[in-house]
């Protein structure tokens, strides 16, 4: 056993079960990628978890983080705008969307972590547990998940979210940009499909 506590494995097991079923619909999520060994670990974990069990987590997790991020919207981010941008009329773009951003990242950064160690611990119960037995790796695969989730939101908040609020601002006609980005995106879910398919004959 390497560490990881019988709620960290269940957390660990649901994040499974949902990258599982993305996997057997021949997708994949780009930043999300893992060893054979790794895939074969996570395709046990999620054995025990059935479709309704981890529809009923998704639904719970979506909840908790909703209330989560509402709690983080009105007890930081608007007294912190109130405070720091006392005049909306004179507020910088720039400052007003850094601000937004860094929230965010708090939000999600916190708020998820949080959302998914509740959702286990109400959703995965009793039985779900005692199915779940640990074996040497969980904790280095738990920390990958956790890594790679930090990494999306670090970008989607650092980049995404100022950059979009910016195009707002100083209204820039994005046509071009946006056709393009849509384009990129197509060229990508296209991409994981074709290597989905080719690991999926390999196998």
């Amino acid at each position: 056993m390497d560490g990881l506590t019988g709620s960290g494995l269940a957390r660990l097991a649901f994040w499974a079960k949902g990258m599982v079923s993305i996997n057997n619909a021949r997708m994949e999520w780009p930043g999300f990628s893992y060893s054979d060994a790794e895939w074969a670990r996570m395709r046990t974990l999620s054995e025990p978890i059935g479709a309704g069990t981890y529809q009923l987590f998704t639904m719970v997790n979506a909840a908790i983080f909703i209330a989560i991020a509402a709690l983080g919207i009105f007890g930081v981010f608007l007294p912190l705008a109130t405070l720091l941008f006392p005049i909306p009329a004179e507020t910088s773009a720039l400052k007003f969307s850094m601000l937004l951003a860094a929230c965010a990242f708090l939000i999600i950064g916190l708020g998820l972590p949080i959302s998914m160690r509740l959702s286990a611990m109400l959703v995965g119960g009793k039985k779900v547990r005692e199915a779940l037995v640990p074996a040497a790796g969980d904790q280095a695969l738990a920390s990958k998940v956790s890594w790679q989730i930090n990494r999306i939101m670090l970008i989607m908040c650092g980049l995404l979210v100022p950059g979009i609020l910016l195009f707002i601002a100083y209204d820039i006609q994005a046509g071009p940009i946006i056709t393009a980005l849509k384009w990129v995106a197509i060229v990508l879910m296209a991409v994981s499909t074709l290597t989905g398919v080719a690991r999926q004959r390999k196998s």
